[in-house]
């Protein structure tokens, strides 16, 4: 993995609809699923985070703070895929 220093490309997660059981309904919900990235701050920090689309910001990162790179989070060797 190498550092991405355009933010505008890292993964922030997706808004998908998920089944819930509200007392005896069944209804649907938009729910938003992160992807998990890593992070690198003005500050010298390496991070784990995740876009907060409510928020407008990076976990970790303060309200209008900006990461200067990031990578994407490695999935487990076993796990398909081999990222």
């Amino acid at each position: 993995m190498s550092w991405n220093f355009d933010i505008s490309e890292a993964p922030r997660g997706q808004t998908v609809m998920q089944p819930r059981k509200v007392g005896d309904k069944e209804t649907t919900v938009s729910v938003f699923v992160p992807d998990r990235v890593i992070l690198a701050t003005k500050c010298g920090k390496v991070t784990p985070s995740e876009y907060l689309p409510k928020e407008g910001r990076w976990v970790m990162l303060a309200a209008g703070e900006a990461p200067l790179a990031w990578q994407p989070w490695p999935a487990h060797p076993t796990a398909g895929g081999g990222e």
